[in-house]
């Protein structure tokens, strides 16, 4: 897999357009179209180390392949690619957020909680 296909990766993991690529890491559209069509054009450090804080890639794994893909975040090694993601997606979300994600999560414990004492009885 080349920093093309790396690239590509990236978009369909996030659903996201070139456009918004661009927009988020601060270059034009057509720059990211000839990332994406040209393997001897290579990304720099600084739009990788960009991508990586804001989708949470590991920055030397776009540039070249190196694993892991995902920036290991927790400490805990064992956590699948789908558990960093998703703290990756909480480290970029506000307090207001990050309130609602743990009150969406308290409910989940409470339904499971709910289910295991009618099943008991």
């Amino acid at each position: 897999m080349n920093q093309c296909d790396r690239i590509k990766l990236i978009l369909q993991e996030n659903n996201l357009k070139q456009k918004q690529l661009a927009t988020e890491i601060g270059v034009s559209e057509s720059y990211i179209s000839m990332l994406l069509k040209k393997p001897k054009i290579n990304l720099s450090q600084s739009l990788a180390t960009l991508i990586e804080e804001k989708y949470g890639y590991n920055a030397e794994w776009i540039l070249n392949g190196t694993e892991p893909k995902l920036k290991q975040i927790s400490k805990n090694k064992t956590l699948s690619a789908l558990h960093q993601k998703a703290l990756s997606q909480l480290e970029k979300m506000n307090d207001d957020q990050i309130k609602a994600v743990l009150a969406f999560i308290n409910a989940l414990d409470d339904v499971e909680k709910a289910l295991c004492s009618s099943s008991e009885s």
